[in-house]
């Protein structure tokens, strides 16, 4: 081998070193490469499991919503039939109310019917 390189013209043994440098040139550049897509994977696998959790997250919401709108129906219907029974109950107190309201004004006018018979009969004396 020693010979095979005692024979090289300069020349040639300029186009080999350019030719290795080249080379050197392409190998740093095809690492800087390596590098960026290594953290551009490492990146994309973050930024895969935030929005991956984000989607955890986002389910875990829709549930709760759900299961507070499934409350909230639950406690509107029992709010109707609260108020559906209080209304029975008015219009039954308010109908006892229309009769009580009713026999004080026969009452009051039984009254003055008695008293006005005995005004106008001079009032009975004692």
């Amino acid at each position: 081998m020693a010979k095979e390189h005692e024979h090289r013209t300069a020349a040639e043994l300029l186009a080999e070193w350019r030719a290795a440098e080249r080379d050197t040139v392409a190998s740093h550049a095809a690492t800087r490469v390596a590098g960026l897509a290594l953290a551009a994977a490492v990146a994309a696998e973050e930024a895969a499991t935030e929005v991956e959790a984000a989607a955890n997250a986002a389910a875990d919401a829709v549930d709760r919503a759900r299961t507070a709108a499934q409350r909230a129906r639950k406690a509107a219907l029992e709010a109707a039939e609260a108020a559906h029974m209080a209304l029975a109950t008015a219009e039954g107190d308010k109908a006892r109310a229309d009769q009580v309201d009713q026999k004080a004004t026969e009452a009051e006018e039984a009254a003055r019917g008695r008293f006005r018979q005995a005004q106008s009969e001079g009032f009975p004396k004692d």
